[in-house]
């Protein structure tokens, strides 16, 4: 995670897990006027009682000023204070735990950084106190430097040990990377469902009526009653319609039907998605082909898909904006083990991710318990 090597990390001794390019947004809501008060212009933040001082986040800017763009700026100072703070709870968190660096490693390590040996090899005592002078740095405070960095390194290592990859995690990852899924589709609109049952869903005078003497509650402007019970009605006949509709085809569905034959009840567009992994969204074909979220939404599509076999209508998928068949056209998911080192890399990328979710879950929750104020002046 880092690296003892660099120059810059050292000085700073504020270095954040470039591993795995993350960024924990720190909140701090609105300024804590109460903690502040306690507090002078030489700290710039207070971190469960430990103070960040003006020296040290002026050493850590300057050390990234050739890397971050207008270093000085009150929104770059802001986010260069939030990197540090980052990195003070990462190494709280790593000392509540246990986690301790001896004086003789932090040795070693300088020892053997290569900018301290000579051309050979050997470390050079003049080049290090050269490098010391240069950052106005003492050597005790160097020491801390170093020794923070390892500590929270062994953190970071701690939680991979923990984040081992099994072999059917690696099966099941190239499977769905490798997959490929298409499917043809039915779908009815609801204004084309209302227009094709007209006739099923019409309401009487004497519907309105007997709805209007069954509810009396149902009065309330009798400019308006009747339209609205009207459309009530209609809803309530269009929505019995569907259920019918949904009930038949599911049935067709259950004993494995055709979905030609789904079609030929649903009615409605058939059209065929472009071609997608497992677990993406589907898509309408096309460079641009816009999400089906109604499909890729539901529970059902998502149960059904994989184990529906192809040629065979599916259950129907009721969305808001209308009524969906599908069935597969292509189910390529491939379950073979990866080559040596697609498998590695595999293996690796799965063990960060897994390494990741465990870090950002345990500092979010040191975070949430945490007291931190800020008090950084820019005049």
């Amino acid at each position: 995670m880092f690296d003892s090597r660099s120059p810059v990390i050292k000085i700073a001794g504020y270095a954040i897990v470039g591993f795995f390019v993350l960024i924990i947004i720190i909140s701090f809501g609105m300024p804590d006027f109460m903690s502040r008060l306690g507090m002078d212009k030489s700290t710039v933040a207070i971190i469960n009682g430990e103070k960040i001082h003006h020296l040290d986040f002026l050493r850590y800017r300057n050390s990234v000023s050739q890397r971050v763009p207008d270093a000085t700026s009150k929104e770059m100072q802001n986010y260069i204070l939030d990197s540090m703070i980052r990195y003070r709870l990462q190494l709280q968190k790593a000392r509540d735990i246990g986690i301790r660096v001896s004086d003789e490693r932090v040795k070693r390590v300088i020892r053997e950084m290569p900018m301290f040996r000579d051309d050979s090899g050997r470390f050079n005592r003049n080049h290090l106190n050269l490098f010391l002078d240069h950052h106005h740095l003492s050597l005790n405070d160097y020491y801390v430097m170093v020794r923070e960095d390892l500590v929270n390194e062994e953190l970071i290592r701690l939680i991979q040990s923990g984040a081992g990859v099994t072999r059917e995690e690696i099966l099941v990852n190239g499977a769905v990377e490798n997959s490929r899924i298409q499917i043809r589709y039915c779908y009815a609109a609801n204004s084309d469902l209302r227009k094709r049952w007209a006739g099923d869903i019409r309401v009487t005078d004497a519907e309105v009526d007997a709805e209007l003497a069954a509810n009396r509650s149902e009065v309330k402007d009798p400019k308006t009653d009747r339209q609205r019970i009207k459309s009530k009605l209609e809803d309530r006949k269009f929505e019995a319609k569907k259920k019918e509709i949904i009930g038949a085809i599911d049935r067709l569905s259950l004993d494995g039907g055709p979905f030609e034959q789904a079609v030929a009840r649903l009615g409605g567009m058939v059209r065929t998605s472009a071609v997608f992994k497992a677990g993406e969204p589907v898509r309408e074909t096309g460079a641009k082909g816009v999400v089906i979220y109604s499909l890729s939404d539901s529970p059902l599509f998502v149960g059904d898909c994989l184990s529906l076999r192809s040629g065979a209508s599916s259950r129907v998928v009721s969305s808001f904006d209308g009524l969906y068949v599908f069935t597969p056209l292509v189910k390529d998911v491939p379950m073979r083990e990866p080559a040596g080192a697609q498998y590695e890399a595999t293996e690796m990328r799965l063990r960060n991710e897994k390494t990741n979710a465990v870090y950002i879950n345990m500092m979010t929750a040191f975070l949430e318990k945490s007291k931190v104020s800020k008090n950084l002046n820019f005049d």
